[in-house]
């Protein structure tokens, strides 16, 4: 006897789960509940796509009824002909095998190097559909732009992925760019008494297979637009103009770059600007959400060494406080980069109460007993 299972995607949980198919029975007869979730290795959430069937010779219900478990957990290929025509005369359908089509979708789940991070295992989260979107964006050299709050891992989504395609990734930081014609082209400058133009860095990486990150583009010169236009549309060039004499005027892009680029959207971050609908028109939008809590207090504990239990309430505490931000009863949230820092002064001695006053207050105008940090600190007393 034989049970059939199918991934499907979890979407109030961005994550890839497992449930029986429909019509099934368990060995005293009692009616399987397709929307129960079937606990299975986690590979087999990481690895295959949605709607791959798997086959198992067994099949409980939990101690509290809450899942099922199995055993000889395997997927159901065109190898295992008898299990096949079962299924098929079973579910009255035809068994279609989405691991046949060679899709990059399919290729990018069944590479072992590209699985998605987990938060328990590399300290890092990230939904695996958005995982799987950014690895194909930069496989296929599509420009992407990655919104989302600070914190939400745009720019280490980024690094982790060139990492683990071993793609090289050059990081040029928008918001420190003042001028840039000086800072994305380059200068002219003296040598031996002649006028000579120094290409910029930029210039020259772009002629490379690479990625190239515009990190925070909303914070940089409205006149960069123009340097960067015909970089991200279809001419994929670099008009240096500035350049002098019998220099280089025009650069082709390599083929094989792609440009990423993040960005801060919402009224809380200040010195940011409202990026040109032109611009935005050229990338492919990737938006990142706050991290769920559950991952947060995994990342917590990972990447510190606290204990669960400290994870738990500092994230407790930081929940309400975005629930403040959330309800506009003060003017800025938290990420998880405030958390971390919490973690930390609590993995090296600090108390857990004195260590959010510490990171969260100074966050805040105010004094203990007026304004928004009265309402911050009276929340972290509150626990």
């Amino acid at each position: 006897m034989y049970y059939y299972f199918k991934t499907v995607e979890d979407k109030k949980k961005s994550k890839i789960r497992v449930n029986a198919l429909p019509g099934q029975k368990l060995s005293d007869g009692t009616p399987v509940d397709e929307n129960l979730m079937v606990s299975c290795p986690t590979e087999i959430r990481s690895k295959f796509p949605i709607g791959t069937i798997f086959v198992s010779d067994a099949l409980n219900l939990s101690f509290g009824k809450k899942y099922y478990t199995t055993k000889n957990f395997r997927r159901l290929d065109g190898r295992m002909r008898a299990e096949i025509a079962e299924y098929d005369k079973t579910f009255k359908t035809t068994f279609v095998d989405p691991m046949k089509e060679s899709t990059i979708l399919s290729k990018i789940m069944s590479d072992t190097k590209l699985v998605c991070p987990s938060s328990k295992k590399d300290g890092f989260y990230m939904s695996s559909n958005d995982w799987n979107l950014l690895v194909r964006n930069i496989k296929k050299h599509v420009n992407t732009l990655i919104v989302g709050p600070t914190g939400s891992g745009k720019t280490s989504c980024v690094k982790e992925v060139c990492t683990r395609l071993d793609i090289p990734l050059h990081v040029f930081d928008m918001g420190s760019i003042i001028d840039p014609i000086s800072s994305l082209l380059g200068v002219h400058r003296l040598e031996g008494g002649k006028s000579i133009f120094d290409y910029a860095k930029f210039t020259q990486v772009i002629q490379e297979p690479c990625v190239i990150l515009l990190d925070e583009l909303n914070r940089a010169a409205l006149s960069s637009n123009n340097v960067l236009f015909p970089c991200l549309d279809d001419r994929r060039t670099l008009s240096i103009e500035v350049a002098g004499g019998k220099d280089i005027r025009e650069i082709k892009i390599h083929p094989e770059v792609t440009f990423i680029a993040t960005a801060n959207v919402g009224s809380e971050y200040s010195g940011t600007n409202q990026m040109d609908r032109a611009l935005v028109n050229r990338f492919f939008p990737l938006e990142l959400g706050c991290i769920p809590s559950t991952e947060e207090k995994a990342v917590l504990c990972k990447r510190t060494g606290l204990e669960e239990k400290d994870s738990e309430m500092i994230v407790k505490v930081a929940n309400n406080i975005r629930s403040l931000y959330n309800k506009q009863e003060i003017s800025s949230t938290l990420s998880i980069r405030e958390t971390l820092m919490v973690a930390n002064l609590v993995v090296d001695g600090w108390d857990l109460g004195k260590a959010m006053e510490m990171i969260y207050l100074p966050l805040y105008e105010g004094t203990t007993t007026d304004g928004e940090r009265s309402t911050i600190y009276k929340t972290i007393s509150s626990y």
